[in-house]
């Protein structure tokens, strides 16, 4: 949108996922939004309030097939916001992998050709991962991880059962942004993209307390004292990367609304992640892009007591 329409129809996939939940609710609240639609592989619409359902058309569909029925939801819409993969967490297996980004084509194929105006792409920390060990995380300083570090798909850890490497989910997850980058060159903007690197979002309250050096977001993290180097390592990079609900509603609203006329080929990548202190990831360029404003920082709510 090279002019800051806010757009009336929005299409969300992967629609019943935590965060699709979230996001649909965020949209759902905003007076300018008149109608929604819902892709999911599976589409339960008992997830969702009277409200929401109101206002929701939900549809279940396999976005891996790229002539099926649910490309005529895109017609009429304005924006997209694409959050569906085929395997959502990062262990995903690159034969997953490769199903999530064909999802991505397909999705990207779907608005470009009925006309959306924008698309929102949910990238993932896990196109960075690399930064958080060595010798990459050598380069790191506050704000050091910004749009324009070079790529290192891949984040390293324990997950307290076994070692895992996301390589193969970050890998997506790089070569959706391209595809995004790519479609609104083709375009000439008139499909603009924002590529979000998601950071840290736990389900409900999203409670950063919870935030295990593990990954495991249901369990509350050990002391910090109790954890080796390399746990404690991790800690810090999932916390340093969390993004509050509220945050979460920042982002998307000024990804979906933003003024594209200044983007260089009307596309974009910001780091979805709150206003944290002292983290790696920048935010000043999302504020100076899109005008992301986080108003959050973990610090802050590691200190409150529970």
């Amino acid at each position: 949108m090279t002019a800051s329409l806010p757009p009336a129809r929005i299409v969300v996939t992967g629609a019943t996922g935590q965060i699709g939940r979230k996001a649909l609710a965020i949209l759902a609240r905003q007076a300018w939004c008149e109608h929604l639609v819902g892709i999911d592989l599976h589409a339960d619409d008992t997830l969702f309030g009277p409200e929401l359902r109101e206002r929701l058309t939900l549809v279940a569909a396999d976005l891996e097939d790229p002539d099926g029925a649910w490309t005529r939801h895109f017609e009429g819409v304005d924006a997209v916001l694409h959050l569906a993969a085929r395997h959502s967490t990062p262990d995903a297996s690159w034969e997953e992998a490769l199903g999530s980004y064909n999802m991505t084509l397909n999705v990207l194929t779907a608005a470009a050709t009925h006309g959306a105006r924008r698309l929102v792409f949910s990238s993932s920390n896990h196109a960075m991962g690399g930064y958080k060990d060595q010798p990459l995380a050598a380069r790191m300083g506050p704000g050091k991880l910004t749009a324009q570090t070079e790529p290192a798909p891949g984040t390293r850890w324990f997950d307290g059962q076994r070692d895992v490497h996301s390589l193969a989910y970050g890998t997506s997850k790089v070569m959706g942004e391209r595809l995004c980058r790519a479609y609104s060159a083709v375009t000439e903007g008139r499909l603009s993209t924002v590529a979000a690197r998601i950071g840290w979002i736990l389900p409900d309250g999203n409670d950063p307390r919870d935030i295990t050096y593990s990954g495991v977001a249901h369990q509350r993290a050990p002391a910090d004292g109790a954890l080796d180097e390399p746990s404690r390592r991790a800690l810090t990079w999932f916390r340093d990367m969390w993004l509050s609900n509220g945050d979460l509603e920042r982002l998307l609203i000024a990804a979906l609304t933003a003024d594209s006329s200044n983007w260089e080929g009307g596309s974009v990548i910001v780091n979805g992640v709150s206003a944290n202190r002292g983290s790696a990831w920048d935010v000043a360029g999302g504020r100076a892009s899109i005008g992301y404003d986080p108003q959050d920082d973990v610090q802050e709510r590691l200190r409150v007591a529970p």
